[in-house]
C-alpha cells in the first residue's frame, strides 16, 4: 500500500479499494483526518463554512477544504511529522501526539503524551455504503468515558450510552429529557476519561453538513466490542482531533478554529420583553403601550423587546416576512416608537419561508432566490404557517443581498435594531431539493445547516452596514458550527413544565461546551399550558445568569410578562433586579468568551474534572469560575441538596455560611431565593444604585483576581482599545484580607468574616 508525505506535512495513504486517508497535523495538538472512500472528494463537500481566518472571517462561498491549512496557519501552523514504518503500520510523531496508522486498512490509534486515548475499531473503523452514500466512523469506547457537547441535546450532561441525531427540526413542545433531534446541527463533542496524571481529554469535530447521528453506546454488538459510532447520510469523512490539557483548552482551540461569540450590546443582557400574544391583538400598538406602562407601574427593569411574527400577520391570517400588518399597524414607525420612547431596543422576528401567497413570492421565484425542486426549476414547496412556502436559498449571493435590502428597507428604516432569525431549521423533507451552492448546485441534504449559517451571516451583515456605529446583534433558533460568529441562540420552543425547567439546564451546558456562549431558554416555557405561579418563579430564578433572558410563549390566555402571576410578582421582580445587578459580571464573562472561547455557563466538571462526582453533575451550573447556581426544579421544594465540588471551599451567597467542598449540603430555598454559592476566592463585580460593588469571598489563604470589563456597551470601539479592564485582586492569609482595585469600588464581604480588611483602591 503506497503512502506519501508532502513537503507541507500531509500524509496520504491509498488502500487496495482505492480509498484514501489523509492526515494533517497542526500546532497545539490539532490533527485533521480526511477519508475519501471513492478516492476523490465528494463534489458536494469541496467547501466548508466551519472555519475562520486570522480576522475571524469566512467568505460567503466558504473555504476550499483543500486550502484549510493556510486559513488557520496564523493560529495553528502545520507540522511535518516524523514517520517510521514498523510491522505493517506507520508511527507518526506529531508533537505531544503519537499516531499509529495501519497500512492494510484505515485504522488509527491515538496517544497523547505516551498514553493511548482512543482508537478506531479495528473491524469497522471506516465504512462506506456505495448504494446509499452513507458513511460511518467507529471508535473504541471505554465504559468510563464521559461525552459532552453535541450542541443542543436532550437528557443529562454526560451523553454516554445516548443515541443522538442531528437533523435540525422544528421541535415545538419537545421533551427536554428524551426528544431527538432538536433544532441544531453541531457535530462536536469532548471525551473525558481518567483522573490525576492519567486524565485524558480531547475533542472530535466532524465537519459535515449532512444529517448525521452519534451513537455513544446505545448500540451494542457482541462481535465488535465496546464502540461508539458517527454516521452521516452522505459526503466524505472529514474530522478534527483536538487534544488539550483540560476542557478549557479543547474549547479554546475549537473556537479559535470555528470562531467565537462576539461581545453583544450590553442592553441584550437585560430582560427582553417578548411573547406572541402582544402582536396578535387587534391593536398591537395599544398592547405595547400597555406593556411599557405596566413595566413602569410595577417598577420592573426591561432593556429590549422582540417583536413576534404577529406584526407580519395579514388580514388572511398568514404571516409574510418583510411586510407589516397594515390593517392593525398602519404606522410602523409610530408602533416602534412606543418601545423606543420607553428606552427599549427592538428586535423583529424573521423567517426564511416565502408563502405562495406572499406579495414577493413571484419576485423571489423569478430572481431564482428560492430552493428548487429536485426534478424541475419550480420552487420546492413545503407546509409552512397555514400554507405552502418555498425557502429562500442563501447559497445564492443574490438571496443574501435581497435579504439585506429587505431588512434595511422594511425593518431598520422604521427603527428596528436587531434581527431575530426564527424557524430557520430548513426542515424540508425533500432532501434532494436543489440549492444554488454558489454556482456548483447541490442537494439540500448537502447544505442544510449552511443555509442556516448564511441566513445568520446575511442578517449580521445587514446590521453592520445599516448601523455602522453599533456592534451587530442577531439571534438564531437553529445553528451549526460557525453560527456563533454571527448570532446568539436559545433552546427553542420548550414545554412549560417542571421537567423542561430541569433538563434545559444540561441542554444549555451542552451548548456552552460546543462554542455557544450566548444562549438562553424561554422563561416559563413556550408550549403547553401556562406555568403556575411557583413554576414561573423558579424558571425566572433558573435563568438569572443565562445571557439571554426572555419570557416568551405560544399565544395563550395569560400575559407573557413578569406580572403573569401577580401573586409572585415581588419574587419575579427580585430575580430581575438581581440579574441587572449581576450584569457587570456577565458582561465581563462575555468579553472573555470572545477573547478565549471560555463559556459563561459551565458544568462543574469544567473546573473540577478530577472530582468523579462532577462528571455527570447535570442540574447545577457554574457562572464563570466563581459562582455555583442550583435551581429548584421540583414543585413544592423549599430546600435544595447541592453537591459542592472538592478542591474548594464554598460560601452560601445569601447567608455567608462556609462549606468544605467534596460534600453534599442542603440549602434553604424559599420561593424568593435561588440557591447560590460562591467559590472561595470569588470576586463578583455588580452594579447597584449606579455604584460598583464587588462581593468578596476570601479563601483561607491565597490570591485571586478578576478583570471587570467596561466600555460604552454599544459600539465596536472596544476592538480599537476603547474599553477599560479594572483589575480586581485579593490576597488572604490567616490575619488579613488585602483587596485592590484600579478604580473606585465598594467591597462587600461575608458577614462572618473576622480578619482585618486592607483596602488599596486605585
Amino acid at each position: 500500500m503506497p503512502y506519501t508525505l508532502s513537503p507541507e506535512g500531509d500524509l496520504h495513504l491509498t488502500f487496495d479499494d482505492h480509498s484514501q486517508l489523509s492526515i494533517s497535523a497542526y500546532a497545539d495538538g490539532i490533527v485533521r483526518v480526511r477519508w475519501l472512500p471513492r478516492g476523490t472528494p465528494n463534489p458536494h463537500m469541496r467547501q466548508t463554512w466551519s472555519f475562520v481566518d486570522a480576522h475571524g472571517n469566512c467568505p460567503r462561498e466558504g473555504w476550499s477544504r483543500d486550502a484549510l491549512s493556510a486559513v488557520i496557519a496564523d493560529r495553528f501552523p502545520q507540522l511535518v511529522p516524523t514517520v517510521t514504518e514498523h510491522e505493517s503500520r506507520l508511527r507518526l510523531e506529531l508533537g505531544k501526539i503519537t499516531l499509529y496508522a495501519e497500512l492494510s486498512r484505515p485504522c488509527l490509534t491515538w496517544q497523547v503524551n505516551g498514553r493511548t486515548v482512543c482508537a478506531d475499531n479495528a473491524l469497522i473503523g471506516y465504512v462506506y455504503d456505495s448504494r446509499t452514500g452513507r458513511i460511518a466512523h467507529t471508535l473504541s469506547r471505554d465504559l468510563e468515558d464521559c461525552y459532552y457537547g453535541f450542541g443542543e441535546a436532550s437528557g443529562k450532561l454526560n451523553k454516554h450510552s445516548r443515541h443522538l441525531r442531528m437533523r435540525p427540526t422544528d421541535a415545538l413542545g419537545y421533551d427536554a429529557e428524551h426528544s431527538d433531534p432538536l433544532y441544531k446541527h453541531v457535530p462536536f463533542y469532548l471525551t473525558l476519561n481518567g483522573y490525576g496524571n492519567a486524565m485524558r481529554v480531547y475533542g472530535l469535530f466532524y465537519d459535515t453538513p449532512y444529517e448525521c447521528v452519534f451513537d455513544m453506546g446505545a448500540e451494542i454488538d457482541n462481535y465488535y466490542g465496546d464502540y461508539r459510532v458517527f454516521r452521516a447520510e452522505g459526503g466524505d469523512l472529514d474530522y478534527w482531533f483536538i487534544a488539550a490539557e483540560d476542557i478549557e483548552g479543547v474549547l479554546r482551540r475549537y473556537t479559535a478554529l470555528t470562531g467565537r461569540q462576539p461581545l453583544p450590546p450590553r442592553d441584550s443582557l437585560g430582560y427582553q420583553g417578548n411573547g406572541m400574544a402582544w402582536l396578535e391583538a387587534d391593536d398591537p400598538t395599544a398592547q405595547l403601550e400597555y406593556f411599557t406602562a405596566k413595566l413602569r407601574a410595577h417598577d420592573l427593569p426591561c432593556s429590549s423587546f422582540s417583536l413576534g411574527s404577529g406584526y407580519t400577520r395579514a388580514a388572511d391570517g398568514k404571516r409574510y416576512v418583510f411586510t407589516w400588518a397594515r390593517d392593525r399597524i398602519p404606522d410602523p414607525a409610530k408602533f416602534i416608537g412606543v418601545l423606543k420612547s420607553a428606552g427599549l431596543s427592538v428586535a423583529a422576528n424573521l423567517k426564511p419561508g416565502i408563502l405562495t401567497t406572499h406579495p414577493l413570492f413571484e419576485q423571489a421565484k423569478e430572481a431564482g432566490l428560492l430552493i428548487r425542486c429536485a426534478d424541475s426549476d419550480a420552487p420546492d414547496l413545503a407546509p409552512w404557517w397555514s400554507g405552502e412556502a418555498a425557502h429562500l436559498d442563501f447559497t445564492n449571493p443574490r438571496t443574501i443581498d435581497w435579504w439585506k435590502e429587505r431588512l434595511k428597507a422594511e425593518l431598520f428604516a422604521y427603527g428596528v435594531d436587531y434581527p431575530w432569525n426564527d424557524n430557520n431549521e430548513y426542515n424540508i423533507r425533500h432532501d434532494l431539493a436543489r440549492c444554488y451552492a454558489f454556482g456548483a448546485e447541490a442537494p439540500l441534504m448537502a447544505v442544510r445547516p449552511v443555509q442556516t449559517l448564511l441566513m445568520a451571516l446575511a442578517s449580521f451583515e445587514a446590521v453592520r452596514e445599516y448601523y455602522p456605529e453599533r456592534r451587530p446583534f442577531v439571534t438564531s433558533r437553529s445553528a451549526a458550527p460557525g453560527v456563533q460568529r454571527y448570532a446568539a441562540t436559545w433552546t427553542g420552543d420548550n414545554r412549560s413544565d417542571w421537567k423542561s425547567l430541569q433538563y434545559n439546564i444540561p441542554m444549555g451546558m451542552g451548548l456552552s461546551l460546543s462554542g455557544f456562549a450566548n444562549f438562553g431558554h424561554d422563561v416559563g416555557g413556550f408550549a403547553g399550558e401556562p406555568p403556575n405561579a411557583e413554576l414561573f418563579v423558579r424558571w425566572a430564578q433558573s435563568c438569572i445568569f443565562t445571557p439571554r433572558f426572555t419570557i416568551n410563549s405560544w399565544y395563550r390566555n395569560c400575559e407573557e410578562a413578569p406580572w403573569m402571576h401577580e401573586s409572585v410578582l415581588p419574587e419575579v421582580r427580585e430575580a430581575l433586579k438581581f440579574r441587572y445587578a449581576m450584569i457587570p459580571y456577565l458582561y465581563s464573562l462575555l468579553y472573555l468568551a470572545e477573547q478565549t472561547g471560555a463559556p459563561v455557563i459551565r458544568p462543574t466538571v469544567y473546573h473540577f474534572w478530577d472530582d468523579p462526582n462532577t462528571r455527570d453533575q447535570s442540574f447545577e451550573y457554574m457562572v464563570g469560575a466563581w459562582l455555583l447556581a442550583a435551581p429548584v426544579y421540583r414543585e413544592g421544594e423549599r430546600q435544595r441538596a447541592v453537591y459542592l465540588p472538592r478542591g474548594a471551599d464554598w460560601y452560601d451567597w445569601h447567608t455567608g455560611a462556609r462549606y468544605e467542598g467534596g460534600k453534599t449540603v442542603t440549602l434553604d430555598a424559599p420561593l424568593n431565593r435561588l440557591p447560590l454559592l460562591a467559590r472561595a476566592g470569588a470576586l463578583i463585580p455588580t452594579e447597584q444604585d449606579g455604584k460598583r460593588r464587588v462581593y468578596v469571598f476570601p479563601p483561607r489563604a491565597g490570591e485571586s483576581a478578576f478583570d471587570l470589563f467596561e466600555d460604552d456597551g454599544v459600539s465596536l470601539a472596544y476592538r480599537q482599545g476603547g474599553y477599560r479592564l479594572i483589575r480586581l485582586r485579593m490576597q488572604a492569609d490567616e490575619q488579613q484580607v488585602v483587596l485592590r482595585a484600579e478604580a473606585e469600588v465598594e467591597w462587600i464581604l461575608p458577614c462572618g468574616e473576622q480578619r482585618a480588611i486592607v483596602l488599596l483602591n486605585r
